[in-house]
């Protein structure tokens, strides 16, 4: 079985997604970090058994471009159906985090999707059923779950790691990481944290700029509070584990979210979580961690004073435990045989 994944993004889910298929399915998978040319398609469908899209806005949004782009999509789609590709979409989220203003494009290029993919992906049940509340399908949902990030980020144990990232010793670390985004809630969240963090708590936030106006509120905030600390930039694997390990607990404020890799990547690390009940956050979070009703200010600011009495050695073995049983081995297994039913569809 031959597959190409499109398009592909620095995010490690879908390179222990290949290398697991390649391991234990031999399933070989090419990488395609672009749309791929109508040229390619003819070229590749020999050796291609499956395309197997994931993050869509990456294929059809070009800035001023969009227009062609959104063309080309479509028209490469049509080409791939006709030219006998299996079509496969893991549906990270409903609709992009940066929906505004081509929100009938976005919502088009969904329900392309599941109406013509030969089969659909999900990371959990809460995440099919908020997908087909918007947009139905008749085809097949499958449901598996996104693989845990063990090993991937290298730690140094919590003291080395808190002075490598000069943090007090004895301070109790919220941390937030990933891309600073609107999506992510974190304008909120400090307001919430300010308004309750004890003197000697320290509110670390490190991501990528994907929000120019409120990382710069976040700046002149960090600014007059030294309790707020800010990283603003692509996170290094090495600084990845660094950040994890002098953490007391990850906050993921979302204010809409289906499946997130950084709350992965904190269970993966031994690490409790704070985060609404959205998506697939209650089932992966489960008890290594405390849920909060979403959109719901006092809900977080509770959720902050009670994780620091919690048992928090308890959900760190419970985090543990989750990110054990989300193994790439089986989630490989799962996947191959989808792509086997897809292959054979018309056998």
């Amino acid at each position: 079985m031959n597959v190409a994944f499109l398009p592909v993004y620095p995010n490690p889910y879908q390179h222990l997604l290949a290398e697991a298929l390649a391991r234990r399915e031999a399933t070989t998978v090419e990488m395609l970090p672009d749309l791929p040319s109508a040229a390619w398609l003819r070229e590749n469908r020999p050796a291609i058994d499956i395309l197997h899209y994931h993050w869509l806005y990456g294929l059809y949004m070009a800035n001023w471009r969009t227009p062609a782009q959104a063309v080309a999509f479509l028209r490469r789609f049509r080409l791939a159906r006709a030219l006998g590709y299996g079509i496969v979409w893991t549906a990270h989220n409903v609709l992009p985090h940066r929906a505004a203003g081509l929100w009938p494009l976005h919502v088009a290029v969904r329900r392309l999707m599941m109406a013509s993919a030969d089969a659909v992906i999900v990371h959990c049940e809460a995440a099919r059923r908020e997908l087909t509340a918007q947009f139905p399908r008749t085809g097949p949902i499958a449901v598996i779950p996104h693989g845990n990030y063990a090993g991937i980020y290298p730690a140094p144990d919590r003291a080395t790691a808190r002075q490598q990232l000069g943090l007090p010793p004895d301070s109790f670390v919220y941390l937030s990481l990933g891309n600073i985004a609107a999506y992510k809630g974190l304008q909120r969240y400090i307001d919430v944290f300010q308004a309750t963090a004890g003197a000697d708590d320290v509110a670390l936030i490190a991501g990528r700029n994907r929000d120019a106006a409120g990382v710069r509120r976040l700046e002149r905030l960090a600014a007059a509070d030294a309790r707020l600390q800010l990283s603003v930039g692509f996170v290094p694997d090495e600084q990845m584990g660094r950040y994890l390990a002098a953490a007391d607990v990850l906050v993921a404020p979302f204010e809409h979210i289906l499946t997130s890799g950084s709350v992965i990547a904190a269970l993966s690390a031994g690490l409790p979580v704070i985060a609404p009940d959205l998506g697939c956050l209650p089932e992966l979070i489960d008890d290594a961690g405390l849920i909060y009703p979403a959109g719901q200010p006092e809900g977080l600011a509770g959720a902050l004073a009670a994780i620091k009495t919690a048992d928090r050695e308890r959900m760190r073995a419970r985090a543990a435990t989750i990110a054990a049983a989300l193994g790439w081995d089986d989630i490989a297994r799962q996947t191959a045989s989808l792509y086997r039913a897809v292959a054979t569809r018309d056998a």
